[in-house]
């Protein structure tokens, strides 16, 4: 007969497989309550089908976990989308009191592979009506979360567009908890940004969420990117560094803020330069086109503004730029910098206006760039000695002040006088084409036209010099006593010479000459 002990011990053991065999069952319908109504909150929450493969609650008291592995939000139901939300594994930890409390509060929630896919404005006509889905789910609290965690996130703002790609964010690490505001969600985000590739590091606040239409959810909140290489576009070269803000909808998203590039130059030049932005833009959302209004570029004694868009074309790699530019402070020698493999030729105030089209590709630069404008010097010097000292030259003869002409090969300096010049120019292909060129130094008018070809930097240009003075005065002894007899021929209206002329070679040592062979038709460039 067992003793008193014995006795004892066998009720304390029954007892104990008792109590861990009614904790088993509690567990178990615990864990099934608590997965219907995780159901039914991420039903009214996200308004879609919910599917979740695996669920198990455990205790460790005071506190509550969950785990969970491929959950699926099938957003109205819809199968012919991505899903609105797809998880491989997720855990959850509340203290047994803050499962009790209205709101519900959920201390901790780590997901691994979160994917987000917000599907466009208006696809959200199938599946069950969102009224019918509130009202039938009203009875769901909601809930608060201390901290949610999120490693390796895939964001993708779908496009109702054909044949654009979705825009395409990969998260890093995601950080978020309740802000206090009902649905809202404050977050820190460590994204890569492909291209150009980079680290951006944002703060904001996401939410409430919009049930009906996920795109127009609110975000807003702060970002730096920092270490962008533009090496991976074709032509140019920098490491770019960004900080701003922004605020709107996912589906539009007004941005402003500043760039710095230390090291920006195109690479068929090679003239690294500091250029920095301020900008103001609108972002969609669904495909990453972006509107600009205005973007300030400022580099050296220039300041440039442009606005515009920067697009993708259905079916095509790559987006388009589409820019109306305008300088009103402006060098020369600073835009050149952009063109020419060799130092600037010329240096002085620019305005100009301009129509600027950057299609993608692998070219370089030049040769996918499209240009359509106008422009006025008007004060320009050029930065070669013997350049500048021809030009001297020309005003002095022209003026009638031949005995004052140096020769300038071995001028070291002299008046130094500024030429004024306006234009039209259309770049495409890697050649300019100048048009209704006017070039102007004391006592001569230039009026040309012709083509600069970029690769080369070689000038072909024609057209006609128009001189206060008469031919003969232009010269001194013998050249001016012969060249009294053609001055009638190289009048204009009985007073200065009218000549053609043109300009060729490379840029930096052009070759100047009358061009006699196109008399005729430089006479007519000039009515």
């Amino acid at each position: 007969m067992p003793s008193r002990k014995g006795i004892a011990s066998y009720i304390v053991g029954a007892a104990g497989i008792a109590i861990a065999a009614a904790m088993l069952l509690i567990s178990i319908e615990i864990s099934r309550h608590e997965r219907d109504w995780v159901k039914d909150w991420l039903t009214q929450e996200f308004n879609s089908e919910v599917e979740l493969q695996n669920f198990h609650v455990s205790f460790f008291f005071p506190l509550v976990q969950a785990d969970g592995e491929n959950l699926v939000l099938h957003f109205h139901g819809r199968r012919d989308l991505p899903p609105l939300i797809a998880v491989k594994s997720f855990s959850m930890k509340a203290s047994i009191l803050g499962t009790l409390r209205n709101p519900r509060r959920i201390s901790f929630v780590h997901l691994e592979g979160l994917q987000l896919n917000i599907p466009p404005r208006g696809e959200n006509t199938a599946g069950e009506d969102a009224a019918g889905i509130r009202k039938a789910m009203g009875k769901v609290r909601a809930v608060h979360f201390d901290e949610i965690v999120s490693e390796n996130a895939t964001l993708k703002i779908l496009t109702s567009k054909p044949g654009k790609d979705p825009l395409e964010f990969d998260i890093q690490h995601l950080n978020l908890h309740s802000s206090g505001k009902q649905g809202e969600l404050i977050f820190q985000a460590t994204l890569t940004n492909p291209t150009p590739p980079g680290q951006i590091l944002s703060n904001g606040a996401f939410g409430p969420w919009n049930t009906d239409s996920p795109s127009s959810t609110p975000v807003s909140g702060t970002y730096t990117f920092e270490n962008a290489n533009l090496g991976v576009f074709p032509g140019i070269r920098g490491t770019l560094s960004s900080k701003g803000a922004y605020e709107g909808v996912l589906e539009k998203i007004h941005v402003h803020g500043v760039t710095d590039t230390p090291d920006f130059q195109v690479t068929g030049a090679g003239h690294p330069l500091d250029l920095s932005t301020t900008f103001d833009a609108t972002v969609d959302g669904t495909n990453g086109d972006t509107y600009l209004h205005p973007v300030v570029a400022h580099f050296r004694k220039t300041t440039l503004r442009a606005q515009g868009s920067v697009e993708g074309t259905a079916g095509k790699k790559g987006k388009t730029i589409t820019l109306d530019v305008a300088a009103e402070q402006a060098d020369i020698q600073d835009l050149l910098q952009f063109a020419v493999k060799e130092s600037a030729p010329m240096t002085g105030p620019i305005r100009l206006k301009t129509k600027f089209v950057l299609k993608p590709g692998p070219e370089e630069i030049p040769r996918r760039l499209y240009l359509d404008g106008s422009f006025a010097l008007d004060a320009v010097h050029f930065t070669s000695n013997q350049v500048q000292q021809n030009l001297d030259n020309l005003s002095k003869r022209s003026l009638g002040k031949p005995k004052e002409v140096e020769d300038p090969l071995v001028a070291d300096s002299t008046d130094d006088v500024a030429s004024e010049m306006r234009g039209d120019f259309r770049m495409q292909n890697g050649s300019v084409r100048l048009t209704r060129i006017s070039f102007q130094v004391p006592g001569a008018q230039i009026h040309m036209h012709g083509d600069y070809d970029l690769d080369q930097e070689n000038l072909d240009f024609h057209g006609i010099v128009e001189l206060q003075a008469r031919l003969s005065q232009t010269m001194t002894g013998a050249k001016s006593f012969f060249l009294k007899i053609v001055d009638p021929f190289f009048s204009k209206n009985g007073k200065g010479a009218v000549l053609p002329i043109k300009i060729t070679g490379p840029l930096n040592h052009p070759n100047y000459g009358l061009d006699l062979g196109q008399k005729e038709k430089t006479d007519k460039a000039s009515n």
